[in-house]
This record gives C-alpha cells, sequence and structure tokens, in this order.
C-alpha cells in the first residue's frame, strides 16, 4: 500500500475553510473526475466518477465509501474497505498566533491506496489541493 501526504496553504480562516470542504458534495469542485457525490445518513456516500481503464476509453463507475466529519477538530476521514483505499483531510489554523484572527489555514490531505502509481498519485493530490485553495479564496 502507498502512502501519500500533501499540503497546502489557503488564504482564508480555518473555519471558512474546513466550512466548505466538509459537504462531500463539494468534491467534484477539485476532484475532476469525480462527477457527483450524494451523502446517505448512514455515514456513507455514493461516488460517481469518470475512469480511463485502459487510457482511452472513459467509463462512468459508481462506488461507494464510508464518511466521518469530525467538526470540533477540522477533519474528515474515508475510506473503501472494497478497494482498499483510505484517506483524511485536516484543516489547521494560523500556526503562529490567534486562531480567531487567522486568515490563513493549511489542508493537508493524506491517502493509502494499493492502486495507481505513486508519482501520479502526488501530481494529482497536489492538482486538488490547488483547485481547493483557489476555489475557497475566491468564495472567502
Amino acid at each position: 500500500m502507498s502512502e501519500h501526504r500533501r499540503t497546502v496553504t489557503v488564504h482564508a480562516p480555518a473555519d471558512v475553510t474546513f466550512g466548505y470542504l466538509r459537504d462531500p458534495r463539494h468534491l467534484p469542485d477539485f476532484m475532476p473526475r469525480m462527477r457527483r457525490v450524494e451523502p446517505h445518513d448512514d455515514g456513507t456516500v455514493t461516488v460517481t466518477a469518470v475512469v480511463t481503464p485502459d487510457g482511452t476509453r472513459e467509463l462512468e463507475v459508481q462506488g461507494t465509501a464510508w464518511l466521518e466529519v469530525d467538526q470540533e477538530a477540522r477533519a474528515m476521514r474515508w475510506g473503501s474497505e472494497r478497494h482498499s483505499y483510505r484517506g483524511s483531510l485536516t484543516v489547521g489554523g494560523d500556526v503562529g498566533g490567534d486562531v480567531e484572527r487567522a486568515t490563513e489555514s493549511t489542508v493537508e490531505i493524506s491517502l493509502s491506496t494499493e492502486h495507481g502509481d505513486p508519482a501520479t498519485i502526488d501530481a494529482g493530490l497536489d492538482r486538488a489541493l490547488e483547485a481547493i485553495a483557489a476555489r475557497i479564496e475566491a468564495l472567502a
């Protein structure tokens, strides 16, 4: 299983950043292969995504994963036992000072998966984090 961890600074307070990210329906805004995410009352989500298993032909697939949101810790965890995949996201406030007055936050994403090329996964995480920062900064 490969482990991946990436971080980005967002020019918005941590509560604003997490307030946006905690809603799984926003995932397609920064994960280009995701088309739709539907949360359910039992702590699971149904994800519709586009994959290219042969590198050329796109297929739309659906899957179910578990999702836990910890508002107080500004953290999320998710995974799918069927696909040996799990991840987490945490949002931190201004490390050097007063969290109440902080104008920046950090977003850290960690992934563990048995599938995919590690360099491709890292590049995808970097693109997702850049999109997260741009989207939240535009809203803040």
